[in-house]
């Protein structure tokens, strides 16, 4: 989503409000980092670009839907996750490209995609989890232990202390 920044720099407007959605396409930079997670709905984005006096900021509100599996148990988790953020904006004149503190405007147009995937990935958990007292796969036999308990031994020897078992007999 580019955002014509013309009224706020000509002076006609002190704010401009915005409101889109996206789907993340599967070259994109969400798509590539959570290959495994499946943006079930468009992400919807809404908020302003406000000028203070010359200083310019970007608030924004940003709803993600998403079905991944569980990170335990490997059970299908549909989770929503709601980020509120601000970025300071500047002209390419003003800072160096390479600032990371400032969301640059070139050529009069603001790209509001690429701040609103970052704080995406920032915000995203590393892990998502059915529920927070998951008790995962059973490491033998792979049995969901959700579901209850398997028949495997929970207590196992160390293979290299075995041989002193034999001076117990």
């Amino acid at each position: 989503m580019i955002l014509d920044m013309l009224p706020i720099l000509s002076g006609a407007s002190q704010q401009i409000d915005f409101e889109f959605s996206f789907t993340p396409s599967e070259d994109s930079l969400l798509a590539t980092v959570y290959s495994d997670v499946d943006f079930a709905e468009p992400i919807t984005v809404s908020g302003y670009v406000k000028n203070m006096a010359g200083y310019m900021i970007l608030s924004a509100d940003v709803r993600v839907s998403y079905r991944t599996v569980c990170a335990r148990c490997i059970e299908p988790v549909c989770s929503e996750l709601e980020i509120s953020f601000e970025k300071d904006i500047a002209s390419s004149e003003e800072v160096s490209s390479e600032n990371d503190d400032y969301i640059i405007i070139e050529d009069k147009k603001l790209d509001l995609l690429a701040p609103v995937e970052e704080e995406i990935m920032l915000e995203m958990p590393s892990k998502t989890l059915c529920k927070e007292d998951c008790l995962g796969l059973c490491p033998k036999c792979g049995k969901n232990l959700n579901e209850g308990d398997c028949s495997c031994e929970k207590k196992e020897v160390d293979p290299r202390l075995a041989i002193l078992k034999t001076l117990l007999k």
